[in-house]
């Protein structure tokens, strides 16, 4: 993902995250906030079992 100040092609963009869940929930808003529709959010939780 870009840096938090830069502007997201959200029209076209598809973001993948990937890490431990409590990072997921920490920056899976900022797409969405940015205009990135859910679906183009990809992701991949990693790390402990909770």
């Amino acid at each position: 993902m870009t840096g938090a100040d830069e502007p997201l092609p959200h029209d076209e963009a598809t973001v993948f995250l990937c890490g431990p869940l409590p990072f997921m929930r920490a920056v899976r808003g900022q797409p969405l906030a940015a205009g990135v529709p859910a679906q183009r959010i990809r992701y991949e939780v990693f790390g402990p079992d909770l």
